[in-house]
């Protein structure tokens, strides 16, 4: 599996759909460049960006994981299409932003049911709403708990927080 196959999976089934190539470099004793392609897609045009990737090769979900960027909250969505076949895997990272005001994404699960944890785990951090997901119990917040801690404007939150990290003011 190559990225430009990958590449080329994606846009043929997404027409329009840009996908930016940044090769990584990994290893410590002999460096080799992991090809990675990363994408920005709709929350609408998600779950048909997921099923693509599926159609390409045998697909594995790492994370996703997120951040309050203030007015939006990024979703980053981590992949490996091509997952355990001889010619290599590609890494895709679709990247997905929603309004803080209306934090709602349709859930993968339908595609990949081992997205369910990580979504879960969203829901509780970062408040997202999956429509769809089998399951929105907590994961790794007690069950009263009515925050969510990455958010920056959640006043539950900000009664634990004590401090800030210098660097986390910069966050921006």
């Amino acid at each position: 599996m190559t990225a430009d196959q990958v590449k080329k999976a994606l846009v043929s089934a997404v027409p329009g759909l840009q996908a930016e190539l940044r090769p990584r470099p990994v290893g410590v004793r002999t460096r080799v460049e992991v090809p990675e392609l990363w994408v920005d897609v709709s929350r609408e045009g998600l779950v048909p960006v997921v099923a693509a990737l599926k159609a390409a090769g045998p697909l594995h979900i790492s994370i996703i994981s997120g951040r309050d960027k203030g007015e939006e909250i990024e979703l980053l969505y981590h992949f490996a299409v091509g997952y355990g076949t001889p010619g290599g895997e590609v890494m895709v990272t679709l990247r997905v932003g929603v309004p803080a005001s209306d934090p709602t994404v349709p859930s993968i699960c339908g595609i990949l049911p081992g997205a369910e944890t990580t979504e879960r785990e969203k829901i509780e951090f970062l408040g997202i709403h999956f429509t769809g997901i089998p399951s929105t119990a907590h994961v790794f917040l007690p069950d009263g708990f009515t925050g969510h801690p990455w958010r920056k404007d959640d006043p539950e939150t900000a009664r634990h927080v004590k401090r800030m990290v210098e660097w986390e003011g910069k966050d921006a």
